[in-house]
């Protein structure tokens, strides 16, 4: 009882810093305010007269559609995007062959899977409102991605005779995120080489960066509703273990 008690209390400690994180994105969210490129460019032009566009580190979201100059093509479906995640996993089969307590062999044949390939990409792009466009660089963002291909491909026959490995097939899978998508971004506004963009803050790396294809709305209610549930875990797997730990040292 006394180690599961140590696990329990264990995971009611994971819990509640887990709790604590999506705790932290809704304060970031609902603390930081929603600026329109028209905003940011004057906010911008403001610092860049006064103290210098490297002073630039503001905190701001910023909702519309994307727009890319020279966007990606997902590799998959062929999708024009402005990032894309790919793997290539291989599905193949295995003799196996185990030995029970009493020496026993037994030969089974056990189906497994192994990533050979993978390629993230991401470019940057422009977020378009009703009063212009604002720069988006993606790099060290949080990007909510959507599968835009999957597909499986049978391995070629082989010739007579039994491997200990044989392949069965490839699954092509991919998420990305197109152009003309409806995104909402938290980010820091700085400077973009003579024009305010939205970027990763490397002043401050606990600063949240997310760039979602739900409203801001959408992502508070989901990060509240996912705090509660860890704290609530956190808590009852902090008594259930506090119970079983007495019990064990006192028993």
């Amino acid at each position: 009882m006394v180690f599961v008690g140590i696990i329990l209390l264990a995971a009611a400690v994971g819990c509640y810093f887990a709790a604590r994180g999506q705790a932290g994105r809704v304060q970031a969210m609902t603390a930081t305010d929603t600026l329109t490129s028209q905003m940011l460019a004057e906010l911008y032009q403001k610092v860049t007269s006064s103290v210098g566009a490297d002073a630039l580190a503001e905190q701001c979201e910023v909702a519309g559609v994307i727009e890319c100059d020279a966007p990606l093509t997902a590799p998959v479906s062929n999708t024009e995007c402005v990032a894309f995640s790919r793997s290539v996993v291989r599905e193949y089969e295995e003799d196996v062959t185990t030995k029970d307590a009493q020496g026993k062999q037994e030969s089974k044949t056990e189906q497994r899977t192994e990533t050979i390939d993978s390629e993230d990409r991401r470019t940057p792009f422009w977020v378009r409102d009703d009063t212009g466009r604002v720069l988006v660089n993606p790099e060290q963002a949080e990007i909510d991605l959507v599968e835009t291909g999957n597909r499986y491909e049978p391995a070629p026959p082989v010739p007579d005779g039994r491997a200990r490995t044989r392949t069965l097939g490839y699954r092509y899978h991919e998420q990305s995120l197109a152009i003309g998508t409806h995104v909402y971004v938290l980010g820091c506004a700085v400077d973009g080489h003579g024009q305010p963009q939205i970027a990763y803050n490397p002043r401050d790396s606990k600063q949240k960066f997310i760039i979602s294809r739900r409203t801001e709305q959408e992502l508070t209610r989901s990060a509240a509703s996912t705090a509660r549930g860890f704290y609530y875990a956190a808590i009852g797997c902090g008594v259930v273990g506090l119970l079983l730990l007495a019990i064990g040292l006192l028993g």
